[in-house]
């Protein structure tokens, strides 16, 4: 059989450790080369991408604004050679990747367009709204990364739901069935943080959606109560210096750190006691599975699939988002109870490789993309 040609399309890749970078990288990297062909697809160039990237084919378009008009000869042009080289599927990732190319693979007249939801439009104005949904009708599927979120599309694009497929987001789970062999985090360890303090942790971008301010407010009433406790917060972003801030008038220095992006990730989430995820809006948050896989408890407000994952008192806490006193008492129910918290690691662990494996994730987007050649 010949294999299936993939072009997936995004704006760029800065680094691959992030999300929906991430997932798509791990996806690329897995795919059956005997059966698919993919082909990845930038707007524009990163350092990571032009000296790093080396898994498929890589065409960059060299595309920064859509408002001068040499932006739409080259997406013509490369919808000639989507049509020459015979692409079948066209996957769209991110805004700007879905305005453009949607179009793009029509005009080359490929046989399946995918457009991926993988938040909730917090993004979405009115504008952006309506060009949006004029483009679905150009759309042969989507592919959601979470139930929460096929419903969200369905409603506020109004999406048929047999048009909307959801696989889960995937995880390389032996980087974390190995974590016996790990070292512990350096950067943690250089923090001169006591011995037996427990260690709560955030691993997220510091941008407003992702709620960090919402989490140092509870970590300043967790403190009251579990002074030995710290907090940890790996990730960077815009808001670092406010944040920073905030920690500071909030009087928890010495008891919470920005430690900037981590990587590998595995050894600091090895270190902590409870994983937080406080964001005002996910589809599905990778944070809150590589939490699951290290066998953490978890807290996490209720946005997107995180409350298909976490059950109250199952396997961690879900609150209401924006709400640092039910994030605080949530994280003091599981540093009060240390045998619970031990039984809702596990319970995550095991949910985690049955929900999350790289072996079924991939199977799943093999699965759906042959399904979309088959016979009527």
């Amino acid at each position: 059989m010949e294999k299936i040609k993939i072009a997936y399309v995004i704006d760029t890749i800065e680094s691959p450790t992030a999300g929906t970078e991430k997932q798509l990288v791990l996806l690329i990297k897995n795919l059956d080369p005997e059966k698919f062909e993919p082909h990845l697809v930038c707007l524009y160039p990163s350092k990571w991408l032009l000296e790093e990237y080396d898994l498929s084919p890589l065409h960059i378009l060299d595309i920064y604004s859509f408002l001068k008009p040499g932006a739409y000869w080259k997406i013509f042009k490369f919808a000639r050679f989507l049509r020459k080289n015979h692409f079948q599927i066209v996957q769209t990732h991110f805004r700007d990747a879905n305005f453009a190319w949607i179009l793009a693979a029509k005009l080359a007249g490929v046989q399946a367009i995918i457009s991926t939801r993988r938040n909730q439009g917090y993004w979405h104005n009115k504008k952006e709204l309506l060009l949006l949904r004029f483009l679905n009708k150009m759309v042969t599927h989507i592919i959601a990364n979470s139930q929460d979120t096929k419903e969200f599309t369905e409603k506020v694009e109004n999406i048929p739901p047999e048009r909307i497929k959801v696989i889960y987001n995937g995880l390389d789970m032996d980087l974390f069935s190995k974590n016996g062999e790990t070292k512990p985090c350096e950067l943690v360890e250089a923090l001169n943080i006591p011995r037996n303090a427990p260690l709560v942790g955030v691993v997220a971008n510091l941008r407003p959606v992702k709620g960090i301010d919402v989490f140092i407010k509870a970590a300043a009433e967790v403190a009251k109560h579990f002074p030995e406790t710290r907090f940890l917060i790996a990730g960077d972003g815009p808001e670092r210096e406010k944040l920073i801030e905030l920690s500071k008038k909030l009087g928890l220095n010495g008891k919470l750190f920005f430690l900037g992006k981590i990587n590998p990730i595995v050894p600091f989430l090895k270190m902590l006691n409870v994983g937080v995820l406080p964001s005002h809006s996910e589809s599905l948050s990778n944070a809150v599975i590589e939490y699951m896989a290290m066998g953490l408890p978890v807290v996490c407000t209720e946005t997107g699939g995180s409350k298909e994952l976490i059950t109250n008192g199952e396997n961690g806490y879900v609150v209401p988002t924006g709400d640092s006193k039910q994030l605080a008492l949530a994280i003091e129910k599981i540093l009060k109870d240390q045998e619970t918290a031990h039984e809702m690691g596990e319970h995550n662990k095991e949910k985690a490789y049955r929900l999350f494996s790289l072996k079924t994730f991939v199977k799943e987007y093999q699965d759906f993309y042959r399904s979309l050649f088959k016979p009527e």
